[in-house]
């Protein structure tokens, strides 16, 4: 696929679910080679409902969390710290983590990949 720049809102990209799943958490894939023109970067939003739970994982590719809105306990290499509206996590190779919403709304976050695509990350829980 042949670069191009690529201009779209937030608005406009629809949000996905994996089938099946019950517990509210969604998300947007907006930079993502499978679906665009791009490549060595990708980039989403993730939402999740109060009280949902990313448990503990890690993968091979380094990553880096904004907090956009929400609050939330990130479990990050065994310490737990309180996130809030633009945290702003770098997450290494490898490194064990996982955010829970604590908040009474929803816990938005955007996260970066250093890959083509989102699809190419293996996520493994812990």
């Amino acid at each position: 696929m042949t670069d191009k720049p690529h201009i779209h809102h937030l608005d406009d990209v629809s949000w996905e679910t994996r089938p099946g799943r019950t517990d509210g958490v969604r998300w947007k894939l907006l930079i993502d080679g499978d679906r665009m023109p791009s490549h060595g970067i990708s980039l989403g939003v993730l939402q999740f409902p109060p009280g949902t739970v990313l448990k503990p994982h890690h993968h091979g590719p380094q990553e880096v969390y904004w907090i956009r809105e929400g609050n939330g306990i990130l479990l990050i290499d065994g310490e737990k710290q309180t996130v809030g509206p633009n945290s702003i996590i770098y997450i290494p190779e490898n490194c064990t983590h996982g955010i829970e919403n604590i908040g009474k709304t929803p816990l938005t976050l955007m996260w970066v990949f250093p890959t083509d695509t989102w699809g190419e990350v293996e996520y493994l829980f812990d």
